[in-house]
């Protein structure tokens, strides 16, 4: 929502994000000298346009039930002023405000419960996802989401899927660009990140990176992933 499409409603958690940033080129050291108290008597005045500024952060303040949070992504005379103002305390009592970075206001922001789910709704779309980079991208969010939770399995789940997705990465190097060695390591790697894959039962991206490998395995190490990993997940697949 912005601000005036805001207007009339409550949230339990309000983010005012950029408010300070956006307020005029022109308007920024007078916004500073009002609100450091350093505004002479002609200020209305001189600068009435501050006025329906005021009145935007009334509104958006007033949004908000119990967590408010300004963001700011990009450092301003207003918002640097704002936020002198908000942090700082007068007389024994409490700042208005604490400063801490975004990511910190994320996690203030969001319940274990939503970050579970936000967690599993980038996991699920990383593996829906048909670029590399996307996905690897995605997992980062997913595995950030679940080390907010205490819920570790969630969060080991979603690195081995993203250590796969890394080495699908590395090995799209063309095939005649790799020396032996190489395709053993490649093979070996495969080979382990396949029996975790496993064990976690992301058997989709088993597949994806049985398909990838396949083009460096030897007919061996071929044929034995296969039978031990393929075959029964391609098996269990018709089943179902």
């Amino acid at each position: 929502y912005g601000v005036r499409e805001a207007k009339g409603l409550e949230f339990k958690t309000v983010i005012v994000l950029d408010f300070f940033r956006e307020i005029p080129s022109s308007l920024q050291k007078p916004w500073r000298e009002l609100v450091l108290g350093r505004a002479t008597q002609d200020f209305e005045h001189s600068y009435p346009l501050v006025a329906t500024f005021l009145k935007l952060l009334y509104t958006g303040v007033t949004r908000c039930i119990e967590k408010l949070f300004f963001v700011e992504t990009k450092s301003s005379t207003a918002g640097d002023a704002s936020m002198r103002w908000l942090t700082k305390q007068v007389s024994g009592r409490a700042s208005y405000a604490t400063r801490n970075n975004i990511n910190d206001v994320e996690a203030m922001s969001m319940t274990s419960d939503e970050f579970i789910s936000e967690g599993i709704n980038n996991a699920e779309l990383a593996q829906a996802a048909m670029d590399l980079d996307q996905s690897q991208m995605l997992l980062e969010r997913s595995i950030w989401c679940f080390e907010q939770t205490d819920i570790i399995e969630l969060a080991a789940k979603a690195r081995i899927h993203y250590s796969s997705v890394l080495f699908r990465l590395e090995i799209e190097v063309p095939y005649d660009e790799k020396s032996s060695n190489d395709l053993a390591v490649i093979e070996m790697r495969a080979a382990q990140l396949i029996e975790s894959l496993t064990k976690e039962g992301l058997f989709f991206e088993v597949l994806n990176i049985f398909s990838s490998v396949t083009p460096f395995l030897s007919e061996y190490g071929k044929e034995e992933l296969e039978k031990r990993f393929i075959r029964k997940i391609r098996l269990a697949g018709k089943e179902e």
